[in-house]
C-alpha cells in the first residue's frame, strides 16, 4: 500500500470536487505534513478549499515527515534521509513554477531552514526558497488586494496563539492580518510558548515542567475570554485543549468556515 492510499487527507483530495475558479491563478503543491495528513485532515482539506476560493489548484506530491522528530532526538542521519526524500519530490514541483505551501510552522521551518543545512544541495535551496506558509500566502493576497472577501460569517473574538516556529521564520503573524478581514471579528494575540517543543513536551518526565512553562499561554487565553482559539501549530493546540479545555482551530479552518466552504472531514 502506498503512502497516498493510506493518507486520510490524500484520500479526501483525490475524491473531492474543486471549487469553481480553482486553478485560475495557478497550482500550488501542498506540504500537508504528518499532522494534517493523518491526525487532523480537516486542516489540510480546509486549506484546499480556501486556496481554491482564491484561485489556486492544489496538488499533493508524495511526501514524508519533515524530520524534526528525528532531529529533535539527535538522529541526524534519519532527519537527513527524510529531507532528501521530500526535496526530491518537491523540487520537481518547484521547477514547474509552483509554490510549496506548508500547513505547520515546524515543518515549514524545517523546509526553509534545516533542509538546506542538512543536505547542502542546490535542490534543497530551491525548495526552501519556494516554501511558504499557507497564511503567509493569503497575507500576500490581502496586501495585493486579491484576497477573496466573499465571506458568509465572522468568527467573533479570537485568541490567537503565535507559534514559536512561525516566529522563527521571521514572517510576522500573517494569520492575524488575514483573520482581521473577517466581518464581526476581533483578534487578540497571545505570544507565549506552549512548551510542547516537538517531542520534548510529550515525554512523561517533562510533562509537568511543560505545563508550568505553558502557564503564561494558558492564562493569556483565559484573560481574553474568546469565542474561539486559533493556532497554526497542531501540537500547541493539544496543550491548549488540555489546559484550557478549548479546542483550537487552525486559522485556515476559520477562513474556510467564513467562506462557507468548510469540508466535511474530521
Amino acid at each position: 500500500m502506498t503512502e497516498t492510499e493510506i493518507a486520510k487527507f490524500a484520500t479526501w483530495l483525490a475524491k473531492h470536487t474543486p471549487l469553481p475558479g480553482a486553478g485560475s491563478r495557478g497550482t500550488v503543491a501542498m506540504f500537508a505534513t504528518c499532522m494534517a495528513d493523518y491526525n487532523f485532515p480537516r486542516i489540510a482539506a480546509s486549506a484546499v478549499r480556501v486556496l481554491e476560493k482564491n484561485g489556486w489548484a492544489v496538488v499533493r506530491p508524495e511526501q514524508t515527515c519533515c524530520g524534526m522528530p528525528n532531529l529533535d532526538g539527535g538522529d541526524v542521519d534519519a532527519a537527513r534521509a527524510k529531507a532528501q526524500a521530500n526535496v526530491q519530490a518537491f523540487v520537481a514541483e518547484v521547477r514547474q513554477g509552483r509554490k510549496i505551501v506548508s500547513l505547520q510552522p515546524t515543518c515549514g521551518y524545517m523546509a526553509r531552514k534545516e533542509w538546506p543545512e542538512l543536505l547542502g544541495t542546490p535542490e534543497a535551496k530551491e525548495v526552501a526558497a519556494a516554501t511558504i506558509d499557507v497564511m503567509e500566502l493569503l497575507e500576500q493576497h490581502r496586501r495585493d488586494k486579491t484576497l477573496s472577501r466573499e465571506y458568509t460569517s465572522g468568527a467573533g473574538r479570537i485568541a490567537y496563539h503565535a507559534a514559536c516556529h512561525l516566529r522563527a521564520q521571521k514572517i510576522g503573524f500573517p494569520a492575524v492580518r488575514v483573520l482581521s478581514t473577517l466581518p464581526d471579528t476581533e483578534v487578540e494575540v497571545v505570544e507565549q510558548c506552549s512548551a510542547v517543543d516537538g517531542t520534548w513536551g510529550m515525554k512523561s518526565q517533562y510533562y509537568e515542567m511543560g505545563r508550568r512553562y505553558a502557564g503564561k499561554l494558558t492564562r493569556g487565553i483565559e484573560a481574553i475570554e474568546p469565542a474561539v482559539v486559533a493556532t497554526d501549530c497542531a501540537l500547541a493546540a493539544r496543550r491548549i485543549l488540555a489546559e484550557n479545555g478549548l479546542t483550537p482551530k487552525h486559522p485556515v479552518e476559520l477562513m474556510a468556515e467564513a467562506y462557507g466552504v468548510a469540508p466535511e472531514v474530521r
